[in-house]
């Protein structure tokens, strides 16, 4: 009888120690968010430009006015895809609370480097077709905000101003899922308003100068897509632009501040902050499976009138 108690018993420590296991990492989070101690999050960047830094400064931002302590551990890829698997290693120890994944290639990395760790990303145009996601409502241990933009209503308001336009150039990079995505919709949307699209493709930064070169003669109109690799040489593609008197159109305002013409699209600061507000959910102990991908919520019209005066255009 002795023996049968003393079986049972051991049973029942080792099914409390496989509970406590599991319940480590949500207990961790009762504490960040009870005690409000100083708390790491890893914020990984896959290159410098301007809407991915305001992204993050917009995240961080978001979280001080929550009156959180809060230390971030920021990376900076230079768009190097390789290290988007690699480099989210650092962060899998239980001090980081979780990964802050800015940009498509990004999430997808952190995604596959940590299926334990929370994940909040921003900056993907379709986490669905992009594979993170499997539906907006459908959540593991990732979840975000997405900055998908209409292209035809963009284009829309641009041929308002510019009623003449009949050609529209871009540019992408093949290597990058989210701008393939945005590819397709441009390309719906230009066939539904009854314009041409000329596309190039290119494989790195450096190709962008060549890009712009080859179809400044053929294009009336250019429409930036929110592409990493292209958005991190902006100022060489406006500087073509400006010279040869084509408009620009940009889906987010930063190209904007760099040169291009307008935008109705992404505010990437306060895209960021959206993304925290997502964090600060967590922090305070709400399950990550109930936490929806959200759409991005601001848009913003943006004008950069000193292209506009050296196009020889008025826009308000």
């Amino acid at each position: 009888m002795k023996m049968l108690k003393d079986v049972l018993k051991n049973i029942a420590i080792m099914i409390l120690a496989i509970m406590m296991v599991g319940c480590n990492n949500k207990s961790a989070e009762t504490q960040y968010a009870k005690n409000k101690e100083k708390i790491k999050i890893g914020a990984i960047q896959y290159v410098e430009h301007i809407s991915l830094d305001n992204a993050l400064k917009g995240f961080e931002d978001g979280l001080r006015e929550e009156g959180l302590d809060v230390e971030i551990d920021k990376v900076n890829l230079q768009g190097d895809l390789a290290l988007t698997t690699t480099m989210p290693k650092k962060y899998e120890g239980e001090e980081y609370f979780l990964v802050y994944a800015i940009s498509t290639p990004v999430a997808q990395g952190v995604k596959q480097a940590l299926p334990n760790k929370n994940i909040v990303f921003a900056a993907v145009t379709d986490p669905i077709k992009s594979g993170i996601v499997k539906s907006k409502d459908e959540i593991k241990n990732i979840t975000g905000v997405t900055d998908a933009v209409s292209s035809k209503e963009q284009l829309v308001s641009f041929l308002e101003y510019f009623p003449d336009v009949k050609t529209i150039g871009t540019i992408y990079s093949t290597s990058e899922s989210n701008s393939e995505v945005q590819i397709k919709e441009l390309e719906e949307s230009c066939k539904e308003l009854g314009l041409s699209l000329k596309v190039v493709g290119i494989n790195n930064i450096n190709d962008i100068g060549q890009a712009i070169s080859s179809m400044k003669d053929e294009i009336d109109a250019y429409y930036a897509i929110t592409d990493n690799t292209v958005a991190s040489s902006i100022p060489v593609i406006s500087e073509t632009l400006i010279k040869n008197k084509i408009p620009s159109l940009s889906a987010e305002e930063g190209q904007v501040e760099k040169g291009l013409l307008m935008s109705e699209g992404v505010n990437y600061y306060e895209h960021g902050k959206q993304a925290a507000s997502l964090a600060v959910r967590l922090l305070k102990g709400e399950d990550i499976t109930k936490i929806s991908v959200e759409e991005n919520k601001q848009k913003s019209k943006k004008i950069n009138q000193e292209t506009a005066k050296k196009l020889g255009v008025e826009i308000k």
